[in-house]
């Protein structure tokens, strides 16, 4: 590969990692930059939403010359077609990457890169995937309609089963294998395709997700439970069903299965408390490094130290502290800006962070109630950090998130469904969630 291309490569990639985009992240290993790992989040109000869909991108040694090839991971090990341009077998059928041929000006040009390709993919995770099949776009046959409802209401569930639960299943499985984890080996899934004479998989550290899927599940529980019940709901008469074949889908690039959001909402069930214990036990895990003197208990001792000197001025953050002298469980006491929604509240909040630190990000919880669109009714609050390795950014974040009175409209930071359709709702919707804002503050 040549420098020139090794340099727009990397450069690229850093703008794909700092960008704003809340819907994708990449995973790569320095050694190899021309082999890329990416998750792109279906888009919210599709019935990909909030899946984590994997994805393998291969950039050709003469790039940007020629686009990547890019293959769909998610596939239920090539069992599953997730819509008419993603196929079970992993071809992504987009005339950006030269696998359909398009209209003029729809293929690559040179002047694309990384971010443009992933974009476009998320284009594919349409809130109609129907019609995104030549000859299906104006359905106008009788049965059209119904097939349409049908094929967007099996794509809901297989993408909660395959895009939602299995990876996190499968996250917390590697991680309740630490010496293998060591090792280079996690189990194996669904999808993979090679083992040794184990039986277990070899997976460099860059092709795993587990802390983005933990991290987003926390985020967006809520949402994920909403749309199972949803789906008990609409669908819990046809539980043991097995899917309708749309015109389009053929052996072999089908997506087959059967209804049951019974099962479910007993595994996301499963997760939730899977989560919050691994949450709950970084603490102890923390107090056995303190003890040992580690560099990670030192380091994170250090930093509150400073930072506690720091913030004895800052006008929101009246405290920081310690639990029980404890660096892995920190307390933050917020007080509402002066003219702000928040204006006089009290908010206690609790930092939980890993001893794994940065590989992990920390967790965090609200205590006191509050009806936030930031704060989930479990307490979890998003927040995004500046930058990752010092707690200071996390605390800066953590107060911009609580003080954004005027957020952009912007779905995927949002983690209390209620009180999110309320903000960005018509007037008098709007006036009652600072109601109930307000009123959630004086309980305090």
């Amino acid at each position: 590969m040549g420098d020139q291309c090794t340099l727009r490569l990397i450069r690229e990639l850093r703008q794909v990692e700092r960008s704003d985009q809340l819907a994708f992240t990449v995973r790569y290993d320095e050694s190899n930059l021309r082999d890329i790992q990416a998750i792109i989040l279906g888009p919210p109000g599709t019935p990909y939403e909030l899946g984590f869909f994997e994805f393998s991108i291969k950039v050709p040694s003469d790039y940007p010359a020629n686009p990547p090839t890019v293959k769909i991971k998610t596939t239920n090990k090539g069992r599953t077609r997730f819509g008419p341009n993603l196929y079970a077998s992993g071809k992504v059928c987009l005339s950006i990457l030269g696998t359909w041929h398009g209209d003029r000006g729809e293929q690559w040009s040179p002047a694309q890169g990384l971010e443009s390709v992933l974009l476009s993919i998320q284009s594919l995770l349409s809130p109609n995937p129907y019609t995104l099949e030549p000859g299906f776009e104006n359905p106008e046959r009788s049965n059209d309609t119904e097939n349409m409802e049908t094929y967007k209401s099996k794509i809901r569930h297989e993408s909660l089963r395959l895009a939602v639960i299995a990876p996190l299943e499968r996250a917390f499985e590697n991680s309740s294998h630490p010496e293998r984890e060591q090792l280079g080996f996690i189990p194996k899934s669904e999808d993979d395709t090679e083992s040794d004479a184990n039986g277990m998989i070899r997976a460099p550290a860059y092709t795993k997700f587990d802390e983005f899927y933990k991290r987003r599940l926390l985020w967006y529980l809520e949402h994920y439970q909403i749309a199972v019940e949803k789906g008990i709901n609409d669908e819990g008469r046809r539980l043991g069903d097995p899917f309708i074949s749309m015109p389009f889908e053929g052996a072999g690039n089908i997506m087959s299965g059967e209804w049951n959001y019974l099962n479910l909402k007993a595994r996301l069930s499963k997760l939730r408390d899977k989560v919050l214990e691994e949450t709950h036990q970084w603490p102890t895990e923390g107090m056995a490094l303190v003890k040992a003197d580690a560099g990670i208990a030192v380091k994170l001792a250090g930093q509150h130290e400073q930072i506690a000197a720091e913030m004895k001025d800052h006008p929101q953050v009246v405290d920081v502290s310690l639990v029980d002298k404890n660096p892995f469980l920190w307390q933050l006491t917020y007080v509402g800006r002066t003219e702000s929604k928040l204006e006089g509240g009290i908010v206690k909040i609790k930092i939980y962070i890993s001893p794994r630190h940065p590989e992990e990000q920390p967790r965090v919880f609200v205590e006191s109630p509050i009806y936030h669109i930031r704060v989930s009714k479990l307490g979890v609050l998003m927040y995004l950090p500046s930058h990752d390795e010092d707690i200071r950014h996390h605390i800066d974040g953590i107060v911009s998130s609580l003080d954004d009175d005027n957020p952009p409209f912007n779905p995927l930071m949002t983690v209390h469904p209620e009180a999110t359709a309320l903000c960005w709702g018509s007037e008098l919707e709007r006036r009652l969630y600072r109601r109930k804002l307000r009123s959630s503050l004086e309980e305090m």
